[in-house]
């Protein structure tokens, strides 16, 4: 039966796989294609976006990567398969969640949430969108990387399990037949 860690860190690396291809996408497709539209557009569709199902959506998203990915960490530390190094991808990805959410919650909310205000005064806008790409990236490649460590995590978690079995403490291990039960006596 897989440990709490390893059902947890393929959850970590699901949620963070559909948050990482969300990013691509908006890294990749939505910014360049806002950037030759303009930011008038931009600034609609990004209010319109953060109502309804994308209030939703995409910190549902986010979050529950993050708590998968906390929640793999903390399993991981509390269960057998805690041994030597194998612990430092399922970490390394818990400090670039806990940064990602940092960057979307001090920069990236603040700059959308004050599009409401700013109405189509094109060069504030021109200014928030400016800000909120350069942001926008920074939070992208924590989400890219993080998924990156949560699938390396699952490679070392998953490995584990064999390495475990051959590093057992003598006690722990199955018994085998003795050496001497195929030999034949030779005083016969």
């Amino acid at each position: 039966m897989p440990s709490m860690a390893k059902t947890l860190g393929v959850g970590a690396a699901l949620f963070g796989g559909v948050l990482a291809g969300v990013t691509a996408n908006r890294a990749l497709v939505q910014m360049p294609g806002w950037e030759r539209v303009g930011v008038i557009p931009w600034a609609d569709f990004s209010r319109a976006e953060n109502h309804g199902l994308g209030l939703l959506f995409y910190p549902a998203i986010g979050l529950t990567a993050l708590l998968l990915t906390v929640g793999t960490a903390v399993a991981y530390r509390f269960g057998r398969d805690a041994r030597g190094a194998r612990g430092l991808p399922i970490y390394l990805a818990v400090v670039l969640a806990i940064a990602g959410a940092v960057v979307t919650r001090l920069y990236l909310v603040p700059l959308n949430m004050s599009l409401r205000e700013i109405g189509h005064n094109e060069a504030a806008l021109q200014e928030i969108f400016f800000s909120a790409a350069r942001w926008w990236r920074v939070n992208d490649v924590l989400h890219l990387l993080t998924f990156g460590c949560n699938l390396w995590a699952l490679t070392e978690l998953w490995s584990n399990t064999r390495t475990n079995r051959a590093t057992l403490d003598p006690s722990e291990r199955l018994p085998t037949a003795p050496a001497n039960l195929h030999r034949t006596s030779r005083s016969e």
